[in-house]
């Protein structure tokens, strides 16, 4: 069985979050990057035997730790920081 590896949040919490930040899923395979809006949609790309972790599990820990790490791959949970919109 794979081992997977649940890394500690580094990311400082974005306090009063604006609507102009947007939670981004970072997948790493390798030297391949792919960037997701939810981590469900990353589930319509990958099932839960290619990732070797299901999608709860990935739902319950990428929000609180911010990593999840395994011999295969690497996702990460951060924002998107855009320009403040002036009303």
């Amino acid at each position: 069985m794979e081992k997977i590896i649940f890394v500690p949040n580094i990311i400082e919490t974005m306090e009063g979050k604006k609507k102009q930040e947007r939670k981004v899923v970072h997948l790493q395979i390798g030297d391949k990057h792919l960037y997701y809006g939810s981590i469900s949609r990353l589930f319509d790309d990958f099932t839960e035997d290619e990732l070797g972790i299901s999608y709860y599990k990935t739902k319950n820990n990428l929000a609180k730790l911010g990593t999840i790490k395994t011999e295969k791959y690497v996702i990460r949970q951060g924002f998107l920081i855009t320009k403040e919109k002036k009303m």
